[in-house]
């Protein structure tokens, strides 16, 4: 873990005002295994994606919007999982459904905002809090398919000893920050992770660059299109409330 200096630490990590949320009370507490909720017209759907459920041997896990502002949203999700300590168990989120498909070289930017917290959480807890971006060839397809061709992930958090799939490369100075670089194969994809020095919580950067960083120096391809990108948590084991107050992002 790494110490940067204060003004750049705080460029990075997005130590600005935000807007107040609105809060609304027409939201579901979304509790099955694939329940999932429009959310401002449709520019974002919580789902609950309980995934790898069928390796606890008991466990739940709920998710909720609580409120909206603008392009902001807040929302949460609580979780207890026993068994199956090594294989994460679900991945609680909020889903990006608008600017979808574009080519790594056609974007431009992707600021995002993302401001939460861990309460109620157990001494055993082992999970991540991550952003989950997929590329593909095939305009309109969907990430973790048959299309999929990598899967960019971007750890903000990672306790217990969680660690991405793959395995350590080197580092990646992206945005100022040293981040741990991971790569691996899941089914028919690349997965490239990039692990923060340190939990960032408050996070208020630009995605492109993690993706600039792929293809100068990864040889992923800058014709890739970039089909889903999402936002939550992995937990493997244990239990907490992961609340995040503010989350934004757009595909420019």
């Amino acid at each position: 873990m790494q110490v940067f200096a204060t003004l750049l630490l705080a460029f990075v990590l997005g130590i600005v005002a935000t807007p107040a949320p609105e809060i609304t009370n027409t939201t579901s507490d979304l509790r099955s295994a694939f329940s999932s909720e429009s959310q401002l017209n449709g520019r974002f759907v919580l789902e609950n994606n309980l995934w790898g459920q069928s390796a606890a041997t008991s466990g739940s896990q709920s998710s909720q919007v609580t409120a909206t502002s603008g392009n902001f949203v807040t929302w949460h999700t609580t979780y207890t999982w026993t068994g199956g300590n090594s294989q994460v168990k679900s991945y609680a989120n909020l889903d990006l459904r608008t600017g979808l498909g574009k080519s790594i070289s056609s974007i431009s930017s992707i600021p995002t905002t993302w401001k939460w917290t861990y309460s109620s959480v157990s001494s055993n807890l082992v999970a991540d809090v991550s952003y989950d971006l997929w590329l593909s060839t095939v305009a309109g397809s969907t990430g973790a398919s048959s299309t999929s061709t990598f899967e960019i992930m971007v750890w903000l958090s990672t306790r217990g000893g969680a660690t991405p799939a793959g395995s350590p490369i080197g580092t990646a100075s992206v945005n100022g920050v040293s981040w741990r670089l991971y790569k691996g194969t899941v089914k028919t994809w690349t997965i490239f992770s990039f692990v923060a020095p340190n939990e960032i919580t408050n996070f208020n950067s630009d995605l492109k660059p993690f993706l600039t960083f792929l293809t100068q120096n990864q040889g992923v391809p800058s014709s890739q299109l970039l089909v889903q990108a999402q936002a939550g948590t992995e937990p493997f084991i244990g239990s907490a409330t992961l609340t995040t107050n503010s989350y934004s992002i757009s595909i420019n």
